[in-house]
């Protein structure tokens, strides 16, 4: 008498899914495994702080078994098809891999598309590294979703949060800057966006010190950095702009510098705008000054000397290129 036959594997497979989700639930996140046919999205995992789904998503692509740990000693090589890498890199949320080992029930994971987004000159490994030390049974919400560690759920109050960044304030006397500076000097394209680049507050710095006819220069060391870092990450925690973290973290990690970004204000950066606006109605009289305190700045690509040499081998280069496929 014939049977229906089930792969030995399949066991392994959904065992390792249904140990992904029974930890996933028990970091208090919500876990929705993808009910149709995948092509290299098992699941995805949305972000949960107290009795509030934030809106923040992450895909995740499950493997289980002891084929998959590719031990090389504090972490496991994963190497994904390269079909998966090229889907993974412009996928619209970031992939993070889990490899479960169904005998000591661990699940290892790593975001898979911030790899894949290193130049690959710069990349230390050919493959997808998945830490050790990076296992549910360990991990906080904020490692997983690769977030700021302050709690994303935890958004103040409009009062509060414009009094928070008004008053954090670099203690360096040679870098006297607020939060609260950099963010409105970072408004373009009609307040919509926020432009941040290490220029913005080493000018605010030094009006700030020139204005107070302080006898401090501008210094900027590895204080400095770690205050803007912790500067944007502030932005991100309370939901003002729309930063792609893990993008951003390549410089930060890999580059070992401070990052540059043009990102879209989030309904709720805008809404900081309009308390701006109406606190500078109550603290400044109609003429007092024509400039509002929340408006936008240009920002432009300079011109530099070296510029003119590139511009004429970028012509050249059109012109060689046409000359050559005709």
């Amino acid at each position: 008498m014939e049977f229906p036959k089930f792969k030995p594997t399949d066991f392994t497979e959904r065992a390792g899914v249904f140990a992904i989700a029974a930890q996933v639930t028990a970091l208090g996140l919500i876990f929705r495994e993808t009910p149709n046919s995948d092509v290299g999205i098992d699941a995805q995992i949305e972000l949960v702080s107290g009795d509030r789904a934030l809106g923040s998503l992450i895909a995740v692509q499950a493997k289980s078994g002891k084929s998959y740990l590719n031990d090389k000693g504090d972490h496991f090589a994963f190497y994904p098809k390269e079909s998966h890498k090229n889907y993974w890199e412009t996928f619209p949320l970031p992939v993070v891999v889990m490899l479960h080992d169904p005998e000591s029930d661990m699940v290892y994971f790593s975001d898979a598309r911030y790899y894949l987004s290193i130049p690959e000159r710069e990349r230390t490994y050919n493959y997808v590294p998945v830490f050790k030390r990076n296992n549910l049974k360990n991990a906080s919400k904020e490692d997983l979703f690769q977030l700021p560690s302050v709690d994303p759920g935890a958004f103040l109050e409009m009062p509060e949060l414009l009094k928070e960044m008004v008053e954090t304030v670099f203690s360096d006397a040679s870098f006297p800057v607020s939060f609260f500076e950099i963010f409105v000097h970072s408004l373009t394209n009609l307040c919509r966006h926020s432009f941040f680049d290490m220029q913005i507050p080493i000018d605010l710095a030094e009006y700030n010190l020139a204005a107070a006819h302080s006898s401090f220069g501008v210094g900027v060391g590895f204080e400095t950095h770690e205050f803007l870092n912790r500067y944007v990450r502030f932005l991100i925690a309370q939901n003002l702009v729309q930063v792609d973290y893990s993008d951003y973290l390549i410089d930060w990690n890999e580059r070992q510098m401070l990052p540059s970004f043009l990102a879209p204000l989030t309904a709720r950066g805008r809404e900081l705008i309009s308390h701006i606006r109406e606190v500078e109605g109550e603290l400044f009289e109609p003429d007092e000054y024509r400039m509002s305190v929340a408006c936008e700045r240009f920002v432009r690509m300079f011109y530099a000397p070296s510029d003119e040499q590139r511009f004429a081998k970028i012509a050249l280069f059109s012109q060689r290129y046409g000359s050559a496929d005709a």
